[in-house]
């Protein structure tokens, strides 16, 4: 009977605008999941409330034409049913926030059992976001944006604690703040992993600032990209750490606990979340985000990396971190110094989608205007101080550091 109310008051705009996020058709039975598959499409082309009868009319004629007269005889008997109910809106509201949580809880039951019986590679993220989600079911009030002046510049003051370590970037972008997610892309040798090592450990990078910085490496050996670290924060070469370990030593030891470096291949964004969860870090490097496993099937690459990327913003919002992803660009983005998102590897839109900032690396080799040091930063999407861009940088390969 609660089904059939909902049909009715659902034909209202405000009830279905104010309560579509917390219905799905698992909580239909009995041919009114399909009716409210209409309901919606109906609303898609409708500013105003709905009729009963106008959404019978394009549920079979619009959208079910084929129809057989059996299916079209239980419809009729359905309609007449709904319609004879008088729906409660405040009882509905009740039982429609218990549908929810009975749904919430389904999914999550039906992932624990896929678990438990191997049948699923992982979910725990998708049970923390099923939670997270359910927490937001019984609120019943809303609080409005301040139109306060003083208040709104205060909420909307900088966040970005930690700053990046080169002067033009700085000046243009600022830093990074908690919940970003930021992705760093360029072509293979490029100077990718160069680029955020120096940003961690480099002169004034993040570890000197005080963060706590976490690297998960799933593309080469961590104990090389450790090394690295620490040549970009001596500024010694690895013969010159190698002839005076005890000068690069002292040195080292004033960031060396601030920064952790971990061999994470086959690791997957549940076990990522959990570690986090553990370690509380300011700062988490994926070098590379786009090889972090994920379970489920997909038709497309692109859907998976979109998956990831959006797990991982999940990620980066529920711990108060902020997330660097490091990715591989496309072909075509070859001996270029523009670089804009839709170069990045295997992505339409949906990587980008999910980015606070993105940063390509371009890099132009054997060019009258350039040499090998030469790299541009390309500033394609940028939601923190909104300045797009190009910028031209050094770098310096052997320190694994980046300069002005």
């Amino acid at each position: 009977m609660i089904e059939k109310q909902l049909i009715n008051l659902l034909l209202e705009k405000d009830f279905y605008e104010k309560n579509k996020g917390r219905v799905s058709k698992t909580m239909f039975t009995n041919g009114t999941g399909n009716l409210y598959d209409t309901i919606i499409k109906a609303h898609e082309q409708s500013d105003g409330n709905l009729s009963i009868d106008e959404v019978a009319t394009l549920h079979t004629d619009v959208y079910n034409p084929a129809l057989t007269r059996v299916a079209k005889e239980n419809f009729i008997n359905l309609l007449e049913d709904i319609k004879k109910e008088k729906p409660n809106k405040k009882i509905a509201s009740t039982i429609l926030e218990s549908l929810y949580r009975q749904n919430i809880a389904k999914k999550i039951a039906v992932i624990s059992t896929e678990l438990y019986n191997n049948t699923r590679e992982s979910g725990f993220n998708d049970i923390q976001n099923l939670i997270d989600e359910s927490k937001g079911v019984s609120k019943e009030e809303y609080e409005n944006v301040t139109k306060d002046i003083s208040e709104l510049i205060e909420n909307l003051k900088d966040n970005t604690k930690w700053k990046f370590n080169l002067t033009d970037l700085r000046n243009r972008v600022n830093g990074i703040g908690e919940g970003n997610l930021i992705i760093i892309f360029a072509r293979p040798e490029s100077g990718k992993t160069a680029f955020w090592v120096n940003l961690v450990a480099g002169q004034d990078g993040f570890a000197t600032q005080g963060a706590k910085v976490c690297a998960l490496i799933n593309e080469e050996p961590a104990i090389r990209t450790q090394m690295r670290l620490i040549n970009a924060h001596t500024g010694m070469k690895f013969n010159e750490i190698k002839e005076n370990p005890v000068k690069a030593g002292g040195m080292w030891e004033k960031i060396k606990n601030n920064i952790q470096i971990l061999d994470t291949v086959d690791w997957t964004l549940e076990k990522i979340d959990s570690y986090l969860a553990k370690e509380k870090p300011d700062v988490l490097v994926i070098d590379q985000l786009d090889k972090v496993h994920i379970d489920g099937k997909f038709l497309r690459g692109d859907e998976k990396l979109r998956a990831i990327y959006t797990g991982a913003r999940e990620i980066a919002k529920r711990r108060d971190c902020s997330l660097i992803g490091i990715s591989q660009a496309s072909a075509d983005a070859s001996g270029k110094w523009d670089m804009t998102f839709d170069m990045m590897e295997n992505s339409r839109t949906g990587k980008a989608a999910e980015a606070d900032l993105i940063i390509g690396i371009g890099y132009k080799p054997n060019s009258e205007y350039s040499n090998e040091s030469d790299r541009s930063l390309s500033i394609s999407k940028n939601k923190i101080t909104g300045w797009h861009g190009k910028i031209m940088v050094k770098i310096e390969p052997g320190l694994s550091r980046y300069r002005d």
